[in-house]
């Protein structure tokens, strides 16, 4: 059970006034949740059964989707709701396929008590690993089955070390099925306090995901006539710290290959960021614009897209990726998906702590960046891949074996078994 000082915690925080940016949004978003769940619950909760999935922010989203899928073929009487914590699943334009999706209740009692009584779920499934102390603990007082799917804990993680994994381990001991995406995080669910026999290796669910996804024809069209036979980088997720040697390195290759091309999508394309990298670029020299989909051709071998959504269409132009995030401790992206396109990727030196990065390194199908001059270094394995279409298409087919199916399906038997052995409704 959560402690006294996390509930009073809690508490506080719902009382905080609300600064500007991502974490307000979220603090915002969830404040009223309760209320918004329980009307959907009065207004659309069927006879059938229900499965809450939870899911910080759209990746996690993602990597429950195959999942739900599959337990929709299963179980046509099924409904399906997604809650989250990020305001990215908010803004976020493409159907996730459950029947309502809102954000989650602050963690505390009697919030969470309320919805779990209005939606009468037969079972809840986390993705990833965003657990919530009461989340879980209200769950288990009306003994509704907990379930992890994609289930990662980094090596470093804070849930790891007291009073985190203190408060966790009691709320830990009910999930009823876990799976691990390798026997290395099963390991660090079992410190954390998760039953053996409730731990499953399956591999990641977010793999089948992308394997299984189709990206969109149609916003690209003007794109295909830009690219017009040149070899096009897609920049993925990229935050502030990849901006400068990413941007030095395009300084350094495309003023010298006319058939280059560069696509820029930043983690959080708001206003600010794309001007922003739009100034850094006009100052290195380089010719760049904005774009959003079914927008004319540009007139430029830079672009930034500014819309949400866009990533995954944006991989069937490219011919090579670098994905954002690796010069921050825990900020590296999904790799998995420029893989699913049998992409090479470049990535920052900070990647060893994602295990699909390791094994896409392993695998010859992506290429860190050193600490020193990286930008060096991108420009150097930009150009390789220019000048060796063979040898660059090697590197993408070996990133592409990497992935690994089957896991959506372990994980959705798994559901079904807990659905049926859920609480009477």
């Amino acid at each position: 059970m959560p402690t006294l000082p996390y509930r009073t915690a809690v508490r506080v925080a719902q009382r905080l006034p609300l600064p500007a940016g991502k974490l307000a949004d979220s603090l915002a978003g969830r404040r009223a949740a309760a209320a918004r769940w329980r009307r959907w619950a009065g207004e659309a909760r069927g006879p059938g059964p229900l499965l809450w999935v939870h899911a910080a922010s759209v990746g996690e989203a993602l990597t429950a989707l195959p999942v739900v899928t599959r337990l929709r073929v299963a179980r046509p009487d099924l409904q399906v709701v997604l809650s989250h914590s990020s305001p990215s699943v908010a803004r976020w334009p493409e159907p996730l396929g459950v029947d309502h999706v809102d954000f989650v209740p602050a963690d505390e009692p009697h919030a969470l008590g309320e919805v779990y009584d209005a939606l009468r779920a037969a079972a809840v499934l986390f993705a990833r690993g965003d657990l919530w102390p009461e989340l879980m603990t209200q769950a288990a007082h009306r003994h509704v089955p907990v379930a992890v799917c994609g289930a990662a804990v980094r090596p470093r993680s804070v849930r790891l070390r007291w009073p985190v994994r203190a408060l966790l381990s009691a709320p830990l001991r009910a999930v009823a099925w876990l799976g691990a995406i390798s026997a290395e995080d099963a390991d660090r669910w079992l410190r954390l306090g998760v039953t053996p026999e409730a731990v499953t290796v399956t591999g990641d669910p977010r793999h089948d995901a992308v394997i299984e996804r189709v990206p969109r024809l149609a916003p690209l069209g003007s794109l295909h006539s830009w690219r017009d036979g040149a070899a096009v980088m897609v920049a993925a997720s990229t935050h502030r710290s990849d901006e400068a040697p990413l941007l030095d390195a395009a300084a350094a290759v495309l003023p010298d290959r006319p058939t280059a091309r560069l696509v820029v999508v930043p983690h959080e394309p708001r206003a600010a960021t794309v001007r922003r990298i739009l100034a850094a670029a006009t100052a290195r020299g380089l010719d760049a614009t904005t774009w959003q989909a079914g927008a004319p051709t540009p007139k430029t071998s830079m672009i930034v897209a500014d819309q949400v959504g866009i990533l995954f269409d944006l991989f069937q132009v490219a011919d090579m990726a670098y994905v954002g995030g690796g010069f921050e401790r825990t900020g590296l992206h999904a790799v998995v998906e420029p893989a699913a396109f049998a992409l090479p990727t470049a990535l920052g030196p900070v990647w060893r702590t994602s295990l699909d990065a390791a094994q896409l390194v392993a695998a010859g199908g992506a290429l860190p960046l050193p600490r020193r001059r990286p930008a060096r270094a991108l420009a150097d394995t930009w150009r390789r891949w220019l000048d060796d279409p063979p040898a660059r298409k090697t590197a993408g087919l070996a990133a592409r074996r990497a992935l690994q199916a089957g896991a959506a399906d372990t994980t959705a038997k798994a559901v079904l078994r807990l659905l049926a052995t859920g609480p009477a409704r």
